[in-house]
């Protein structure tokens, strides 16, 4: 287990100790999936999906560890308008199902209209941001990645948020202005990371029976931290007329501003299902080159029949890539010299050509069934096909000339180049 389970644990049995137990309250869930490209071109093989809340990603072997997951929630009341509350999550990343703490905050509540969240919270950005790995409590195995994975890659955020409550009409009103900080890594960024710094936004959503509606922003300042590193790049020989490609990235130092927007709605009223949101993010600077400008969507239909909910998605995702440092041979990427490991120099033609990442451009329909087994648990499978584009005036608007829609990064060769299907079958339980 990670060091930040260990000291939590220790934290968790010293409030046992002096504790009444009755005021320490334990809720849980757990996801048990699996997940197998089942359809691909034997050109295209080798493409990794990581459009998931794990980043080990699915690929033609079938896999236990992209869907599974176990999270304990924790919480304790201090005082008759104090709380402690926390959640451990362990998932199959490349940490192996290591614990770490999710998020963790203290709430003091102020009126029954107010209350002040102190610590590691949930960023409240999309539908489901706050109960996001808990699979059970929506009709899908996994979020629709194309909006909910590379366009806002936190999904909490240390430091302070403010929940208003108030009763409008038959539904309640809520806004909640955070601010705040964090790190992650950046995908497929070779070890680069990224800090983001004075957050700043609000989520504002109205909710009544079977329904809600919201609307979110934040923006913050990024700086990219990590050394540049080379990776075959075989796809450029082509592009540059060389065998052999190389590929240098460079990420660390990268800085520039964030604008995430999204608004969404949920319905679930008699036995219709419906889930639909849209997000836009923009940014600026050196930033730009590794996170391009993106705006996706999805809409989901499903529709109760018994214990059985059909469903079916559509999403996609578009955007432009950056051209910031091109003109000047100073993109995220310089092709190498594959016979020196050096920049073409001059008078070679392909001297101080450079590229940045490219932004992810698919659609998707996936088409779902979910069985209530008991009041506790549900079973999904999920069939869906990925179209990754691939029509070079429509990359070339974009500002590239190859894409992987959500498929890792590899400059090494092509993104799928015809549609790929993938099978999930995942149990859900809370507890």
């Amino acid at each position: 287990m990670k060091k930040q389970f260990n000291l939590l644990s220790a934290a968790i049995v010293a409030v046992l100790a002096s504790t009444p137990a009755q005021a320490i309250q334990f809720d849980g869930f757990m996801t048990a999936g699996a997940s197998k490209i089942v359809t691909i071109e034997d050109a295209d093989k080798g493409n990794i999906y990581i459009g998931g809340l794990g980043d080990r990603g699915i690929t033609e072997d079938l896999t236990f560890e992209k869907d599974t997951r176990f999270g304990l929630q924790i919480s304790s009341d201090v005082s008759d308008n104090m709380s402690v509350v926390a959640q451990l999550l362990g998932r199959g990343d490349k940490g192996n199902f290591n614990a770490i703490v999710e998020w963790a905050y203290i709430d003091y509540e102020f009126h029954e209209t107010t209350s002040l969240h102190v610590g590691k919270i949930k960023q409240p950005v999309y539908l489901v941001n706050d109960y996001v790995e808990v699979g059970y409590a929506y009709p899908w195995i996994r979020p629709p990645q194309e909006v909910y994975l590379l366009n806002n890659p936190l999904n909490t955020v240390n430091g302070i948020e403010l929940l208003l409550q108030f009763s409008v009409g038959p539904g309640t009103l809520s806004f909640q202005p955070y601010l705040g900080s964090n790190r992650d890594d950046i995908p497929n960024g070779g070890g680069a990371y990224f800090e983001a710094e004075n957050i700043y936004g609000i989520d504002i959503k109205y909710s009544g029976r079977g329904y809600s509606v919201h609307a979110s922003n934040f923006q913050c300042d990024v700086t990219v931290s990590g050394n540049s590193f080379t990776q075959s790049a075989a796809l450029l020989d082509g592009l540059f007329g060389q065998a052999d490609s190389q590929v240098q990235v460079n990420l660390g130092g990268s800085e520039g501003k964030c604008n995430v927007t999204a608004a969404g709605f949920n319905l679930d009223l008699a036995n219709v299902v419906a889930y639909a949101e849209w997000t836009q993010r923009t940014t600026d600077q050196t930033l730009s080159q590794a996170f391009g400008d993106t705006e996706a969507y999805y809409a989901t239909i499903g529709y109760r029949i018994g214990k059985w909910l059909p469903h079916i998605t559509f999403a996609s995702i578009d955007g432009e890539a950056s051209t910031v440092g091109l003109a000047t041979g100073q993109g995220a990427a310089v092709p190498l010299d594959s016979s020196t490991g050096q920049p073409f120099a001059a008078p070679d033609p392909r001297a101080g050509i450079t590229i940045n990442f490219p932004v992810p451009q698919q659609t998707s329909i996936t088409a779902g069934l979910r069985y209530e087994v008991n009041d506790s648990a549900a079973l999904k499978f999920e069939y869906q096909v990925v179209d990754v584009e691939t029509d070079p005036a429509t990359l070339a608007e974009a500002n590239q000339q190859f894409n992987y829609g959500l498929f890792n990064t590899n400059f090494d060769q092509l993104g799928p180049q015809d549609n790929v299907g993938i099978m999930s079958v995942a149990l859900d339980v809370i507890f």
